[in-house]
């Protein structure tokens, strides 16, 4: 496979202006990425949508540094090429990205928290990513995909399950033995967070928050024990019944907006609420005095550290956790994708695949 320099192209969906990605993307015909040492060339054959791509379209101009820009964290595919050093992979290779890079040499990194890495890089974010025929990577960001798992089920892992895993495993340390309520948990990173608290875990009671009775029937399939409508009654007061008025003990919230203050509201005293996200509103109304008369632990979280990304593959790869594919389309339909991300009725993950 030619590289930049020798003049090949392929295509890719990108943008040369931010706004709404319906409106910003387009199908362009652009230079193959670069294989530099170390690197590997990956035949893209499927890339989960996420949030974090219509952030990156609609308003992340300060983390794009050329234009035009591609976003696609979430890729599987196929080596095509190695650059000079790389010796764990050949062409042929069935891989998934972790589109996590980071510096490897600061005092995060050296400690094994690379998700608190200073100069942390998400590819899709601040590097082009796989909504493309060729992505480049470093060969230390991939992992081998079983046989028996296929591209498009793999794409849908990295940034949704490494967020769900980073918060429930890493931050809350849920245990098994404990209530947990999932506010938000049809999309994509709330299908992992109901898996892995119910089938990792094995928490006590799991509550879980959504708007339709065609959702509730969906999350109770996949393992929800109370599924609590927010559309039809204020949940914070719900989960104070479920709980005899005593809330839960951890809370994963990575909605934001309105729902912030009502989820402090269901916590139990000493309880944990975890936040990755903020797809309603990142700066919501607060109520303090809930944090120190309950004694609640206010938790961060983003992508998971190297070695969670790992554990929570092998959950993947033995079934204990199944990604939730939604949809799937091709490439070129990129439009109709990015309309299901924003219309947010999906459940789980949309994929773009390509042969």
């Amino acid at each position: 496979m030619a590289d930049a320099a020798d003049g090949e192209t392929m295509t890719a969906i990108g943008f040369h202006d931010h706004g709404n990605p319906l409106d910003q993307l387009d199908v362009l015909d652009v230079p193959e990425p670069e294989v530099g040492r170390g690197d590997v060339l990956v035949d893209v054959k499927a890339t989960a949508l996420n949030h974090l791509d219509v952030f990156t379209v609609r308003e992340l101009d300060h983390y794009v540094s050329e234009y035009p820009f591609w976003t696609g964290g979430d890729v599987a595919g196929v080596v095509a090429e190695t650059g000079a050093g790389v010796t764990d992979w050949e062409v042929g290779d069935r891989v998934l990205v972790n589109p996590v890079l980071t510096c490897g040499e600061c005092e995060y990194c050296r400690q094994g928290q690379e998700q608190l890495c200073p100069d942390l890089r998400t590819i899709g974010e601040h590097r082009r990513g796989g909504l493309a025929e060729y992505l480049s990577v470093p060969g230390t960001n991939l992992f081998s995909i079983p046989d028996d798992v296929d591209f498009t089920t793999a794409s849908a892992v990295p940034i949704a399950g490494s967020t769900a895993w980073g918060a429930l495993s890493s931050r809350a340390e849920v245990r098994p033995y404990e209530d947990v309520l999932i506010v938000g948990a049809t999309g994509g990173v709330g299908t992992y967070a109901v898996q892995i608290a119910k089938n990792v875990f094995n928490v006590d009671t799991l509550i879980a928050t959504t708007s339709t009775e065609e959702k509730a029937d969906f999350l109770r399939d996949l393992g929800v024990d109370h599924v609590i409508d927010y559309t039809e009654t204020e949940f914070d007061r719900e989960v104070w019944e479920l709980t005899d008025e005593r809330g839960v003990d951890v809370c994963y919230n990575c909605v934001g907006g309105e729902t912030w203050t009502k989820s402090m509201r269901s916590m139990a005293q000493g309880g944990r609420l975890v936040t990755s996200g903020a797809t309603a509103g990142p700066n919501p109304e607060t109520e303090l005095r809930l944090v120190f008369i309950r004694g609640l632990d206010v938790l961060g979280s983003s992508v998971d550290r190297y070695q969670g990304f790992h554990e929570l593959l092998e959950y993947v790869w033995d079934g204990t956790i199944t990604p939730v594919v939604d949809d799937t389309f091709d490439l070129l339909d990129y439009e109709e994708a990015f309309r299901r991300v924003l219309d947010r009725e999906m459940y789980g993950n949309v994929v773009l695949t390509q042969d």
